[in-house]
């Protein structure tokens, strides 16, 4: 697998959550842009840039899980700084980052400078504000927002105050933050060294699976189960190398990633879906592969994951696709998506059983929709492979229900 860049896959992760809200689409980068500027101005090394970045990218993920209004499926009615300290802290990210998310709305009246990560929560809590002035007075000048931060001392600390009355006088960084090309190229180069090891993009990866999977509860825990259902499908091929386990482990991670912009009344109606709502429900792929295709380093997790809803017939989507262009891969995440997604109970039918399972993607098989081949394989290892799979998508619950648990501990 090539190497992937930390910011690039924070980057990708950050256009995946403005398809959830519109506001966020270049929130986030300019959050994450002018928090770089000062912690540079500031002379913050280059650790604490990076975890400052980290926090600053991914500083809303804990307001995904709201679902505009409709039940919250992990966090009820929880703060949303909470909210994303807890997928954080769940995901076995870095305690300074749980920290910042945690801490970037806390007025620093309300801090102490000894308090892990204040000073650094607080460049975040900074940033988002001048950029909240921004969007409020679209036509006022990097110098006319320093004296409006001026008036709201009490939630700032002076240091980020000051530095920011001094960049403001810089006629580059305020015409930078009017293009996110060149935030983009700046947060490019500042960060061109923090290559990601495999361990960190596991753990990033799985979070934001977790991000995806919370917005419905009929999807809590899918994405684990077709990573790792399609991990031990591909295995037991043997036709792959050891790289390639790790890749579809990741493709089965981020394959739903484009249902970020499917409404979740959609995800979770009970009825028949509207014409209008199936085109929808497709448009997923194709936007998952748009969003995946962005990042450096992800080819093949992009062509692996993009490509489940392809058939063997051509009749699939979103590109139709028949048997000559599916490659192993793409054909062993197809089977292990349906094999996962007919198990799951879902708003308009419940769980199958296995035996049921096997029948209806034998018949598939038959009707040239899923690989031959690999649906033979597993049906003859149908008990293992469902092991496999029901052991993750139990761990990804228990998951969750330690979240909500933590939740309620830290509102108690």
């Amino acid at each position: 697998m090539e190497s992937v860049h930390l910011y690039s896959l924070l980057s990708g992760f950050s256009r995946a959550l403005g398809l959830v809200c519109q506001e966020l689409t270049e929130h986030n980068l300019r959050v994450a842009y002018l928090a770089q500027v000062l912690a540079e101005h500031c002379g913050l090394d280059h650790q604490e840039r990076k975890y400052l970045l980290i926090a600053s990218m991914l500083h809303e993920i804990g307001t995904i899980p709201l679902k505009d209004g409709l039940t919250n499926f992990v966090f009820e009615k929880e703060d949303y700084c909470v909210a994303g300290w807890v997928f954080c802290r769940t995901a076995k990210l870095p305690e300074d980052v749980c920290n910042m998310v945690l801490l970037r709305k806390t007025p620093w009246k309300e801090l102490t400078p000894q308090e892990d990560n204040a000073i650094s929560a607080n460049y975040i809590y900074f940033a988002d504000a001048v950029d909240a002035e921004m969007l409020a007075h679209p036509d006022a000048s990097f110098s006319h927002l320093a004296i409006a931060m001026e008036k709201k001392a009490g939630n700032f600390s002076y240091i980020w105050r000051n530095a920011f009355a001094h960049i403001a006088k810089n006629k580059a960084i305020a015409a930078a933050y009017q293009s996110s090309g060149e935030m983009d190229a700046y947060l490019s180069n500042e960060f061109c060294k923090d290559i990601l090891s495999t361990q960190n993009l596991l753990i990033l990866c799985d979070l934001f699976s977790q991000i995806i999977d919370s917005k419905s509860p009929f999807t809590a825990t899918h994405s684990h189960g077709v990573a790792h259902t399609a991990q031990e499908i591909l295995k037991l091929t043997g036709l792959a190398f050891g790289e390639d386990y790790l890749t579809i482990y990741i493709a089965g991670l981020l394959h739903d990633i484009g249902k970020l912009a499917v409404p979740v009344d959609i995800l979770e109606k009970p009825g028949v879906l509207s014409a209008q709502e199936r085109h929808e429900i497709k448009q997923h792929a194709e936007i998952g592969i748009q969003l995946l295709d962005s990042i450096p380093g992800f080819h093949c997790v992009c062509d692996w994951a993009g490509m489940h809803h392809e058939r063997l017939d051509g009749k699939g989507y979103p590109y139709g696709l028949g048997a000559a262009k599916l490659t192993l891969p793409m054909r062993v995440m197809a089977v292990a998506d349906v094999f996962t997604a007919l198990t799951e109970s879902r708003p308009y039918r419940g769980g199958m059983d296995l035996t049921s399972v096997v029948a209806c993607m034998s018949a598939m098989a038959v009707n040239k929709q899923l690989d031959a081949d690999i649906v033979a394989l597993v049906v003859k290892n149908a008990l293992q492979i469902n092991q496999v799979r029901s052991r993750a998508q139990r761990d990804a619950a228990a998951k969750f229900l330690a979240m909500r648990k933590l939740c309620a501990w830290t509102s108690a």
